[in-house]
């Protein structure tokens, strides 16, 4: 009998193509959604030069150039823009990888990956969660606070799976699923002037000075979009990201301030007082949204359960 042994020496025959990682997949799509170096570095809590590197070793790999860089913008080239549909699709068969391997014996686990703009997240999400974690006590709650301009690239680019959205939202690649309205109010120190009012009329503060949140957040759109229609502009004197501080502004005196009614606790917030406008009144819509075509996990479709009257 003969025995034949066969060597083959497999550095031969190279791989016909670079092999990719998921982690550069998701630096792209970070890089792509966000337009920014800067901010996708800060989201995905990596250096910025690390960042940078993934990028250059990933189109090195692919021989091609994805972004076309500039000191102002990042823009996908027309090869950026096709791997972004690529990359988009491995990464959801990444997701549904895990789905299709969790455990589904035993209590509900997994989790709940969720963005919400900061003024929002303490006025309207705060029962849910003690409801949703009291329902699904093994669930992980992985939320993040973002201004609403960013949430639909953390959506579109798989950094989150679920989003509060302000309204109203033309996107064809999202799902929105109605949650809430909300009327926004004047609040004001309560030694102002206009406290003790049952309402007020934008003319009545058109010469006040007034403190928002950062230009990035979407409701200054609104309170914009109100002063425009008496021919005037809001006088700024102060702004921050931070719900806690803003208040504190007010009371401090710095200015007046513009947001959702139901912010203004009088047993929290000491020495405030919220007074509704009028001439134009603002309300906002408010809605949970997913992308189109993109399963979510068990634990996630019962945080929308659960969220959803």
């Amino acid at each position: 009998m003969i025995i034949l042994y066969f060597y083959t020496d497999y550095s031969l025959f190279p791989m016909p193509y670079p092999q990719l990682t998921l982690r550069e997949l998701h630096y792209f799509m970070a890089v792509a959604t966000q337009g920014s170096f800067s901010r996708a570095s800060d989201q995905l809590h990596i250096s910025q030069p690390s960042l940078s590197m993934g990028i250059r070793s990933l189109e090195n790999k692919l021989d091609v150039r994805l972004f076309e860089r500039s000191h102002k913008t990042i823009t996908l080239t027309e090869k950026g823009k096709t791997f972004f549909l690529h990359a988009e699709r491995l990464l959801e068969a990444e997701q549904n990888l895990h789905r299709a391997m969790a455990d589904d014996s035993g209590p509900l686990k997994g989790t709940v990956h969720l963005a919400l703009p900061p003024i929002l997240g303490a006025i309207y999400f705060r029962p849910i969660i003690r409801q949703f974690c009291s329902l699904y006590p093994d669930v992980v709650l992985n939320i993040e606070e973002h201004p609403s301009d960013r949430l639909v690239a953390q959506l579109l680019g798989h950094h989150t799976n679920i989003a509060a959205l302000i309204g109203p939202v033309q996107n064809r690649q999202l799902r929105t699923i109605p949650f809430a309205e909300a009327e926004l109010c004047l609040l004001i120190a309560d030694s102002h002037r206009l406290a003790g009012r049952e309402s007020c009329s934008f003319t009545d503060i058109l010469d006040e000075k007034i403190v928002l949140m950062n230009e990035n957040f979407k409701i200054n759109r609104f309170i914009s979009e109100a002063f425009a229609s008496h021919g005037a502009a809001p006088h700024v004197t102060g702004r921050t990201g931070d719900t806690t501080l803003l208040l504190t502004m007010v009371q401090a005196g710095v200015g007046v301030t513009i947001i959702p009614a139901a912010f203004h606790n009088p047993a929290q917030n000491d020495g405030l007082y919220c007074c509704p406008l009028q001439d134009p009144t603002i309300r906002i819509t408010i809605s949970l949204a997913v992308r189109r075509n993109s399963p979510l996990n068990k634990a996630e479709e019962a945080w929308l359960q659960t969220s959803l009257p």
